[in-house]
C-alpha cells in the first residue's frame, strides 16, 4: 500500500476526503464510490489482493456470473479513476502532504509522501556573440556620413 513512511489509516481517510470532493472526481460517482471502496479494502485488508470480479459485485453491482474477460467495467472506470487522480495532483490537490494512487497491474491503493519541490535549476547567462558586420552595412554607413558631410557644407554655404 505504501512506498517508503508508514501511513495511517488518517491520512488514507483524510486523502479520500479531498480527493472525493474535488473536482476531477466529485461529479462522478461511479469514481468516488470506487476510490473509496480500494481505499476502505486497503485498510481493512492490507495484505488481500483486491479481485476485479469482488469490485464487480461491491463497486459496480455486477452479479457473481461477472466474467472481466467480457465485461470490462472495472478496468475502464480505474484507467478512468487514475486519469481524475492525475487531474486532482496537477490541480486542486497539487500541495497535497501524501498523493493515492492505483498503480497499473493492481487495484490496491499505493500511498506516498509527496517530494518536497525542488528550487527550479538557474539558467546560465551565456554571453552573447559579437554579430558579424556586413560590408553593405560599413558601405551604407559610409554613403550616409558622406550625404550628411555634403548637406552640411551645402548648408554652411547658403549661410554665407
Amino acid at each position: 500500500m505504501t512506498e517508503g513512511l508508514p501511513v495511517s489509516e488518517t491520512h488514507l481517510l483524510e486523502a479520500l476526503q479531498r480527493i472525493s470532493s474535488a473536482t476531477p472526481i466529485a461529479n462522478a460517482e461511479s469514481l468516488r464510490t470506487l476510490l473509496s471502496y480500494l481505499v476502505r479494502q486497503s485498510i481493512d485488508r492490507p495484505a488481500d489482493a483486491i479481485k476485479e470480479a469482488q469490485i464487480a459485485a461491491a463497486v459496480f453491482n455486477k452479479s457473481e456470473a461477472f466474467d472481466p474477460r467480457q465485461d470490462s467495467t472495472v478496468r475502464v472506470q480505474t484507467s478512468r479513476l487514475r486519469s481524475k487522480l492525475l487531474d486532482y495532483y496537477r490541480g486542486e490537490g497539487a500541495t497535497d502532504p501524501w498523493i493515492l494512487d492505483v498503480p497499473k497491474g493492481s487495484y490496491a491503493i499505493s500511498m506516498r509522501r509527496r517530494e518536497p519541490a525542488a528550487d527550479p535549476p538557474t539558467p546560465a547567462v551565456i554571453p552573447a556573440e559579437p554579430v558579424p558586420m556586413s560590408p553593405w552595412l560599413y558601405a551604407g554607413a559610409g554613403f550616409a556620413a558622406g550625404a550628411l558631410s555634403a548637406w552640411l557644407a551645402i548648408q554652411s554655404i547658403h549661410a554665407l
